[in-house]
């Protein structure tokens, strides 16, 4: 799978940049991670309403755990410091967020990258489409667990995490294992993080993962989810 790096956003109005492509980088004016923090969420708050992560907390400061420290739930359970598969942010909640906005505190040595891959890209045919949006799948979130399709009514967004996601019949195994055919002969964009950086993500297009990291890298991303 080869990826394309991404470039700096040359405008200030984030939804410019992120209705032609998904997502927009900028950068901060400030250095030190309140600055950058307080940039990211000016960013937020022009696009929507925040939302709680995992954690309970608007605004959140993340980096990359061994599978031993990480939250029980999450991928990098799964997946540890190895590459974060493609996924959508909050995947196990019935509406996933609408925005994912990252700030760069540190990018952390060695950096490992975030990458991005529009969904609307990988080809899907009319059929696989009503398969995506037609097959029930289990969502596993605790006791709060519920049934849904991949793929949203109208097509609004796609509901994609193999941390969560589980087939319950063939159709579903068709359709998971046809998305990660897909997204295993794409060309995902990557973006190699800054400090200052700041990435705004459409969550119901663009697919996002990690390249792998090392434990004590020191990267730390500032993260607020969004919803409209």
């Amino acid at each position: 799978m080869a990826t394309h790096d991404i470039a700096l956003s040359d405008t200030g109005q984030p939804l410019g940049p992120l209705a032609e492509r998904g997502w927009s980088l900028h950068c901060s004016k400030g250095t030190g991670a309140d600055a950058i923090v307080s940039d990211l969420g000016k960013l937020a708050d022009r696009l929507g309403t925040r939302v709680a992560g995992r954690a309970g907390a608007l605004e959140e400061v993340i980096e990359p755990h061994g599978a031993d420290d990480a939250h029980p739930r999450s991928l990098s359970a799964r997946y540890g410091l190895e590459a974060l598969p493609f996924h959508t942010e909050l995947s196990h909640r019935t509406r996933p967020c609408r925005y994912l906005l990252l700030g760069c505190i540190d990018p952390g040595s060695p950096a490992a990258a975030t990458t991005l891959l529009d969904w609307r890209t990988l080809g899907f045919s009319s059929e696989e489409l009503d398969l995506l949006e037609g097959t029930p799948v289990l969502v596993r979130s605790g006791r709060r667990s519920f049934y849904s399709t991949i793929l949203a009514p109208g097509g609004a967004f796609l509901r994609y995490d193999p941390g969560c996601l589980e087939a319950v019949n063939q159709r579903g195994r068709m359709a998971l294992a046809l998305i990660g055919d897909r997204i295993a002969t794409a060309s995902p964009q990557a973006h190699h993080w800054r400090q200052g950086d700041i990435l705004i993500i459409d969550n119901w297009r663009v697919l996002h993962g990690r390249s792998p990291s090392d434990q004590g890298s020191s990267r730390r991303l500032a993260r607020i989810l969004i919803d409209v």
